[in-house]
């Protein structure tokens, strides 16, 4: 359960930006809970429709100079990219552009067993090809053996990246990197193809011209690299998405057709969720070339091959993920240490690794605590993990280091291998690190834009949220808190998969869409009163336009959140068999008559969550009803799975003795440690 957030926003400054821009008053507390103040700040943010000068970015001059050099000269050029879906459409556009020119130019793209970047074996495949020039995009800064080797064998280097770069930088002709110490351009957060996107402006010398040929293409990398959409980013995921109903991309239109998306209302989500993991799939199951190959067809049937290929890939990888993700639960659950670690760690011999980076995201949505999934193949081993605010990973990850032959990322995601003996050691290395640096766990928030008012949710209101879009990383569509609901009615979708629920707030009544529960596992009933976290859009059917709902999260109104995550603090110590405050044993330990509600609750739900919120509500504190269903468990009248969060009341249970139960003997030892 995520603790909820609610920006601080000035109203003041939003009644200010309306007056001064006459935008809808909603839009001004959007905007101002973003931190735009001023009406020049939301032209910026609206209007904003010029790229920076690419030559602003410190060797673009340089990069062009090499370049031109080497199409002049007839040179062979080697585009050398990466295998996800910044690399393979950087890759596209920069290959395209200069066969476009004449050059002499073929593209590498490394597969995911070579790993990440320029690596020994291919700059040696490349050199025997006769390459003379090795350009790479979204890559190549900490390369610095390899430039090396580059030069050994007679050949030059130009680097385009985006990463952050290290103390060392690699031998070139030239570095084009916005991040570097002595660069001066005014924006930095490109993803890789967006720095390709500067080069080519650079090269052709018309920036609109290159942006109506390839900021279709550039979007898609952009967007499927997580960057901000803020600034320049903004700017080309919204020019490319509005290329993209006249683009002459066959591949492109493919795909956008074979994911069941229409290239004519296609949105920043619909590419985020539609587009990119496709692409992203050949990297991880075949070679990212199959997903190059469908950008450069030449034929309408050749597209929609390579379109029909990648979807299916798409089908595998989704598969296989499902396949680790339940392998993983059932680790957890066979293991309750693990599972109540402050750390989540799982691992498994055959994991591919070009998935446990999204099982490990799933792990942490579903369980709000850093990730490690560790694939083995052979005598190595692979990690992906994924983290919350608070908790960097690199620097844990740092910590813990001795036994990694490669490591790197940031503070919620990084990377990382091993040989697989290692593994044990390292494991027990992070849970004590976590352990001694970490008391209390940092906890996983969401936060809402605003509060709405009636007005905010009316139909006009809600179809101006348009306007803020392309919507994504550091843009993300607007989040509503919607407090005191009252259900009025429920009904299952789609068999039951999805939950929809009918409820008045503020005096007026909407339509809530819950895609996340299924309708077994929806808990509120008829009267109850609830807290929203939602997102709004404007429904159209048979021509007629409603508002819908779409519920992000919910809880019960009278969830006390404070007591609810220091109560689970003092629960996970105790399932941990860690040192508790003697005083609160009083209020945590079971018995007789305290133990009543939680059983009639247990008797009657399924959900876990809800139970406790419920339990909650009356008084009862949240370590007290979860050690009462342990208790439950322990002496079998319950079935409860914390994997799942799920609960099943069992006929036939044991007598229940407080003096003989493992749980409260647990709970007395670490009040009394």
């Amino acid at each position: 359960m995520k603790k909820w957030l609610v920006r601080n926003t000035d109203n003041s400054l939003a009644m200010k930006l309306k007056t001064e821009t006459g935008l809808p008053l909603l839009l001004c507390r959007l905007l101002a809970g973003r931190g735009i103040y001023t009406a020049e700040q939301a032209q910026e943010f609206f209007g904003g429709s010029e790229l920076s000068d690419p030559f602003l970015i410190k060797d673009m001059d340089k990069a062009v100079q090499v370049v031109e050099d080497a199409v002049n000269s007839d040179t062979k050029i080697t585009v050398y990219g990466d295998y996800d879906c910044d690399g393979v459409t950087a890759t596209v556009m920069l290959y395209s552009h200069l066969e476009a020119l004449g050059a002499d130019v073929n593209y590498y793209i490394p597969t995911r067993e070579e790993g990440y970047g320029l690596n020994e074996s291919a700059v040696r495949k490349i050199s025997e090809e006769g390459t003379g020039l090795i350009i790479t995009v979204d890559n190549g800064v900490s390369a610095v053996n390899e430039a090396e080797l580059i030069y050994e064998l007679g050949m030059k280097l130009v680097i385009t990246d985006h990463h952050q770069l290290p103390d060392v930088l690699p031998r070139a002709e030239a570095i084009v990197n916005p991040h570097r110490s002595d660069d001066t351009s005014p924006y930095k957060d490109y993803a890789g193809c967006g720095v390709v996107l500067k080069l080519i402006m650079a090269l052709e010398g018309d920036a609109d011209g290159v942006l109506e040929q390839y900021s279709d293409i550039a979007s898609i990398g952009t967007i499927g690299d997580i960057v901000p959409l803020t600034g320049e980013n903004r700017i080309i995921v919204k020019r490319g998405l509005s290329e993209i109903p006249y683009s002459e991309n066959m591949g492109l239109i493919a795909l956008i057709r074979a994911a069941g998306l229409n290239e004519e209302s296609i949105t920043s989500t619909g590419v985020a969720f539609g587009i990119c993991p496709r692409i992203n799939a050949a990297g991880r199951y075949k070679s990212p070339e199959a997903a190059a190959e469908l950008f450069l067809a030449q034929s309408g049937k050749t597209a929609q091959l390579r379109a029909q290929e990648l979807c299916e890939l798409n089908e595998m990888r989704k598969k296989i993920e499902s396949e680790i993700l339940e392998s993983a639960k059932q680790q957890l659950s066979d293991n309750p240490k693990a599972f109540n670690s402050r750390v989540l760690i799982v691992c498994g011999e055959g994991w591919n690794h070009g998935i446990i980076g999204i099982v490990s995201a799933r792990l942490l949505e579903l369980y709000e605590k850093p990730c490690i999934v560790i694939g083995i193949e052979g005598n190595e081993a692979r990690g992906s993990a994924r983290s919350i605010e608070g908790f960097s990973l690199y620097t844990a990850i740092s910590a813990c280091s001795e036994h990694l032959t490669r490591f790197g990322g940031h503070t919620k995601a990084a990377g990382f291998s091993l040989p697989k003996d290692k593994v044990p050691l390292f494991c027990e290395q992070i849970r004590a690190y976590a352990d001694e640096k970490f008391p209390s766990m940092p906890v996983m928030t969401e936060e809402a834009d605003i509060e709405p008012d009636i007005s905010d949710l009316e139909i006009s209101s809600v179809e101006n949220l348009k306007h803020l879009q392309p919507f994504g990383e550091e843009n993300a569509a607007p989040l509503f808190l919607m407090k005191e609901c009252t259900i009025i009615s429920k009904k299952p979708l789609k068999d039951g998969k999805y939950t929809s629920f009918s409820a008045q707030y503020k005096d007026s009544q909407f339509r809530f869409l819950c895609f996340g529960i299924p309708y077994d596992m929806f808990c509120y009933c008829i009267g109850d009163k609830v807290d929203v976290l939602s997102n709004a859009d404007v429904n159209e059917f048979n021509d007629r336009k409603s508002v819908s709902i779409k519920v992000k999260d919910i809880r019960r109104s009278d969830f006390n959140e404070d007591k609810y995550f220091a109560a689970r603090n003092i629960y996970e110590k105790i399932l941990r068999g860690e040192k508790t405050d003697s005083r609160l044993l009083k209020r945590i330990m079971p018995d007789k008559e305290n133990m009543k509600l939680p059983f009639d609750l247990a008797r009657k739900m399924t959900s876990v969550d809800s139970a406790a919120q419920l339990a909650m509500a009356h008084g009862v504190n949240y370590c007290l009803f979860m050690l009462c269903l342990h208790i439950f468990a322990e002496f079998g009248h319950l079935k409860l799975d914390r994997i799942n969060g799920t609960m099943e009341f069992l006929q036939g249970g044991r007598r229940i003795e407080l003096d003989k139960s493992s749980v409260v003997k647990r709970i007395i030892k670490s009040c009394s440690i």
